[in-house]
């Protein structure tokens, strides 16, 4: 195990590092541990339910959908012109100061739909002058609260705890979508879906990180996939709270309590060691050590041993500043953060604009969901045994690869049939979120390895919000798809940019064997002792 006994009588001391602690705590874990961990990331399972609400609580009505007039204006109109009864409402326009605006609003018609909409409530149902354009940021703007809170959280995770940010994150998500059952208003929606992206995302990652730093490398994998697996089962449940739930203000209540249950663990879980042993706490990373051990099922005391990562950490200042001074100062720091940034960027665009365009792409936006739950399990299903055999990196390139392939695939227009709508790019995207998604189940525990302890909340941080501007370009890019006559642009872009990823993947390295890295200087030692290969 490494670790080194200091002979002194009665007074004999033992030294060893946070990993050693670790790999001899889950050597023999019990059941009950193994459960702890599973539950311990469970807001995986709520989240997707928040994220993609808008997808069907704004569902816009149809030509198959019948409309009487509410109001004087409307009754009037078809008093003097009939033929407007039998006509669909978003294709009567008129022009208002050179803008084209709807004939006919939500304040004139009512609409026979088995949902509730906001799109309607807020006329945004019409593609009709901006209306598209406002809808998509309903969507788009939960990635700019993610965004603003993971640039707090780059501070949170790392000055005030793993599980601190988690309950801020908490208590800002649980109460800003339960203020959703009483919005009758669009900019008050704006508003809470923007800090609905913070709260979700700060209780998400950080309860990620937290969950890395209590297992051994060994462990890790299988974590990760099995977050991974509950986000993706998470979509039959957002699509069950949009099907079965008709008025659109409950399934933001639904959304809540979803919350509230899946992360009560946050007030219960053990804080990582890792944390206060960069902050120089070695009374507080002993506690949490041994607490994680009872849990285990492993017993040992810590009186006597001397904790060896405390002494490197005691050598720096742990603040922002210095995280960032340092980032410049190790040139191989900054080079794996830059292409982990450029990593979840591509991929933040890709998996949302999928996740958000699936009522564009297929037929049936509830088969679409359940068809990319399915292929999103299959992808972290087969990710946890691909990473485990050929490791983090080849596993990467290999799945960066096959995203090309079939973002190439999905550009000629192929109609699979007569009598379907469903096309060639229909297919080809729902089996590209295999591979998208397994990529992100990748890029999750491989920034957790790649980052040093010093940086690893700094890194997650930077990372992932570089996700949140990829998110939020990604329900444009793929929301209009449909409207793109020359799809060869946009997909053949994707592609080229997949491509780049598999190559930056190859820049970086293998982390599954190597002992987790302390701070820069260890990650630059690391580079240096790399040996690449395909």
């Amino acid at each position: 195990m490494g670790v080194k006994a200091e002979m002194g009588g009665d007074n004999d001391k033992t030294s060893s590092s946070c990993d050693e602690m670790l790999d001899r705590i889950w050597s023999a874990p019990s059941w009950k541990s193994y459960l702890a961990i599973m539950v311990l990331i469970g807001a995986w399972l709520a989240t997707p339910t928040v994220v993609y609400m808008t997808a069907f609580a704004g569902i816009n009505p149809t030509s198959d959908n019948k409309w009487t007039c509410i109001s004087k204006e409307c009754m009037d109109l078809v008093a003097n012109n009939s033929s407007l009864l039998s006509q669909f409402p978003c294709k009567l326009t008129k022009e208002v100061d050179g803008k084209t605006e709807l004939l006919l609003m939500s304040s004139d018609i009512e609409w026979e739909m088995s949902h509730s909409s906001f799109a309607v409530d807020f006329d945004l149902n019409c593609d009709v002058g901006s209306t598209r354009e406002l809808k998509t940021l309903l969507s788009s703007i939960f990635f700019a609260g993610a965004l603003t809170g993971l640039i707090v959280g780059g501070y949170l995770f790392d000055h005030i705890g793993r599980k601190r940010s988690a309950l801020v994150g908490y208590f800002i998500a649980v109460v800003i979508t339960l203020l959703g059952t009483f919005c009758h208003n669009y900019y008050f929606l704006l508003a809470i879906r923007f800090f609905q992206g913070i709260g979700c995302f700060l209780i998400a990652t950080s309860m990620y990180i937290l969950t890395s730093e209590l297992l051994p490398a060994k462990y890790r994998n299988y974590a990760n996939g099995w977050a991974q697996c509950l986000w993706a089962l998470g979509y039959p449940i957002a699509s069950g709270v949009g099907y079965f739930v008709k008025d659109w203000n409950y399934m933001f209540l639904a959304a809540a309590i979803l919350l509230f249950v899946f992360n009560i663990q946050v007030f219960f879980c053990i804080e990582s060691p890792r944390y206060y042993l960069m902050k120089g706490d070695a009374k507080s990373a002993k506690k949490s050590i041994e607490a994680l051990a009872a849990l285990a099922g492993t017993k040992f005391g810590l009186e006597n041993t001397e904790l060896v990562d405390l002494g490197k950490a005691q050598e720096r200042e742990q603040s922002f500043w210095q995280q960032v001074v340092e980032l410049c100062s190790y040139p191989g720091l900054l080079l794996e953060t830059s292409i982990l940034m450029f990593l979840w960027f591509f991929l933040g665009m890709s998996y949302y604009g999928f996740n958000f365009g699936w009522g564009s792409i297929v037929p049936n936006r509830y088969l679409g969901y359940l068809g990319a739950s399915v292929g999103e399990l299959i992808a972290y299903i087969s990710a946890v045994p691909l990473i485990a055999r050929i490791g983090r990196r080849r596993a990467m390139m290999l799945m960066f690869v096959g995203a090309a392939l079939f973002y190439l695939i999905a550009i000629p227009e192929v109609k699979l049939g007569k009598n379907t709508d469903w096309t060639l790019e229909s297919v080809s995207c729902l089996i590209g979120v295999i591979f998208i998604s397994g990529c992100f189940s990748g890029v999750y525990l491989w920034t957790a390895e790649l980052a040093p302890t010093s940086h690893r909340g700094f890194v997650f941080c930077v990372s992932s919000s570089s996700a949140r501007i990829g998110s939020f370009m990604g329900p444009y890019i793929f929301n209009n798809l449909k409207h793109i006559t020359h799809k060869a642009v946009p997909l053949g872009g994707l592609a080229v940019l997949a491509l780049l990823c598999a190559l930056g993947s190859f820049i970086l390295v293998e982390t599954g064997d190597k002992e987790t890295a302390l701070t820069g200087e260890d990650v630059v030692a690391r580079r240096k002792s790399y040996r690449y290969r395909i």
